[in-house]
């Protein structure tokens, strides 16, 4: 850590030995009745001097190589930092535009297959930025025809759902991709929510009956 400034760590290890055997005289001449006052001002015009050229050694050497380090620690400057790929959509959403937004999503999609989370912002925007929750459960339903992990068809199926049943109103359908998670992936987490939210969108629709 301080191999860049070898010469003044060095002296600033002198001047801590020197500190200590300094402080050991002035224990010993304390404790000593017959002791010169001239002494004593000598010894404590020793600590100051040393003192001062501790401190300044220690910010100008030792304190930037500690922060240096610490500063590595948690950021590396010669890393090249990535860039977030849904970046540009973020910032299409924020400024409203929608559009926008869901054509980075499309050109991220495209580039990456598997990102789910792309379908999942997309269907999010048409449903509530542009009213068309029917382009949204399009878009699903269509990425859904092909293969899947559990993890994904589970993660889509869910999202899928919000857009029946939350934006579409369309208990018949949200209830069969609820079966159908619950067929395809028996004894998992994902078979376990969607008995959860079956059981809350029966519960509504009795409540509508």
């Amino acid at each position: 850590m301080f191999m860049r400034s070898p010469i003044r760590t060095a002296l600033f290890v002198i001047l801590l030995v020197l500190a200590g055997v300094l402080f050991h005289s002035a224990r010993v001449a304390w404790g000593s009745p017959e002791v010169a006052p001239s002494k004593m001002l000598g010894l404590f015009g020793g600590f100051v001097v040393l003192g001062a050229g501790i401190a300044i050694l220690f910010v100008t050497t030792i304190l930037p190589a500690i922060v240096e380090s610490m500063t590595n620690l948690f950021f590396n400057p010669n890393e090249k930092i990535e860039k977030d790929p849904h970046s540009d959509a973020i910032s299409a959403v924020a400024r409203g535009d929608f559009e926008e937004a869901i054509e980075a999503y499309r050109m991220i999609y495209e580039e990456d297959p598997n990102d789910t989370l792309a379908l999942s912002e997309s269907a999010k925007i048409y449903c509530e930025h542009l009213n068309d929750p029917a382009a949204a459960a399009e878009l699903i339903e269509e990425a859904l025809k092909k293969e899947w992990p559990p993890e994904g068809v589970a993660f889509l199926s869910s999202r899928l759902v919000d857009v029946y049943w939350k934006y579409q109103h369309d208990g018949a359908s949200a209830r069969a991709l609820l079966l159908q998670i619950i067929e395809l992936l028996p004894n998992t987490r994902h078979a376990a929510n969607a008995s959860h939210r079956l059981q809350e969108i029966d519960k509504e629709l009795a409540l509508e009956d």
